[in-house]
């Protein structure tokens, strides 16, 4: 589903280029549920953000079933992105002044998505979160938040998935439910 071949990202700085990405080559099949560890600044958010089209390649070739997507125009990966890939933050990136329900809604909104209430009511229900619909994201705890957050991720049942680091803001007790869920997902 995913392969990327000798990718190589450089982020120029003023006084020198900062190689983010050396030559990294990757296949993620389908199904495959991976995790990207490594020590702070050794490029596991860079390589997402290329995976997830938010960043583009200097160097090497990145396909998704067999498209380059390395090599689309702005517009089509822009499209591509919308379609095909989910996202999961760190920090939850949830719109403060947008219920739980709202900031599900998002996605399907760009997409131009039917029968949202469905979809929507789906996922609250899947992440057990039907209590918090009508809730603003600081009336919610960080879990809730971040199972918002994964909900608005599944929503368009997008074929990839990317969480950079979904635990990071949580407890221990809360991080361990969160990957248990995505687990689940991932196994569904």
């Amino acid at each position: 589903m995913i392969r990327l071949d000798k990718i190589t990202k450089i982020y120029d700085a003023k006084v020198e280029n900062k190689k983010a990405l050396d030559e990294v080559s990757l296949t993620i099949d389908n199904g495959e549920f991976v995790a990207i560890m490594g020590p702070s600044g050794s490029g596991k958010s860079t390589l997402l953000n290329i995976i997830g089209c938010m960043d583009s390649v200097t160097d090497g070739s990145y396909y998704v079933d067999d498209i380059e997507v390395s090599r689309l125009n702005k517009l089509d990966i822009h499209r591509f992105r919308k379609k095909n890939i989910g996202f999961v933050f760190q920090h939850f990136a949830l719109m403060d002044y947008y219920t739980a329900y709202e900031n599900i809604e998002l996605p399907l909104l760009a997409n131009n998505i039917r029968r949202k209430d469905r979809k929507i009511n789906e996922q609250l229900k899947k992440l057990n979160i039907v209590e918090e619909k009508d809730k603003l994201p600081k009336k919610m705890s960080g879990g809730q938040q971040q199972r918002v957050a994964i909900a608005r991720a599944l929503v368009t049942n997008a074929d990839i998935i990317l969480a950079d680091e979904p635990t990071g803001a949580l407890d221990q007790s809360t991080g361990q439910e969160v990957i248990n869920i995505l687990r689940e997902i991932n196994n569904q």
